[in-house]
């Protein structure tokens, strides 16, 4: 029997999902001024999406760099966060999704995200995965890219 060979889609698939284990869950409360309370009421209303990659490729669909992000979600007004976070795997999946089907860099940079575009098109994504708009902002916590 030979061995087979990993496609790189599926280790990437495996890192991300080894990092995603602790994907879903808020920040520990801070004390403050009413800024920061709004900020806490935002936190407690958000899921955290840590660990993704998101494949940067070129107009022939040819892979140029991967940008890793940590990124949070906020979910609306009246929907109960506690829920939307049981299903955090399906968002996941749908954000990942999207990575893969359209790149989410600056036009010609490879190795800048484009916030807004990737905020947009992963909001949607998350909210058609899920059945129903709960999902009303994304912001990127964090972003590293693998080129220079």
């Amino acid at each position: 029997m030979r061995p087979t060979r990993l496609s790189r889609r599926l280790l990437i698939a495996s890192a991300v999902a080894c990092c995603g284990a602790m994907s879903a869950h808020a920040a520990p409360p801070t004390h403050g001024d009413a800024a920061e309370e709004a900020d806490e009421k935002e936190v407690a209303r958000s899921i955290d999406l840590r660990g993704l990659v998101f494949p940067v490729f070129d107009e022939d669909g040819k892979l140029k760099n991967y940008i890793f992000i940590n990124a949070r979600m906020l979910v609306a007004q009246g929907k109960d966060p506690w829920k939307v976070r049981e299903k955090a795997h399906l968002i996941r999946d749908a954000v990942v999704r999207a990575a893969h089907r359209t790149s989410f860099n600056i036009a010609g940079d490879y190795t800048r995200l484009d916030e807004k575009l990737a905020a947009a098109e992963c909001i949607k994504a998350a909210n058609e995965g899920l059945g129903e708009n709960v999902l009303v902002t994304m912001t990127f916590t964090q972003i590293a890219s693998q080129g220079s």
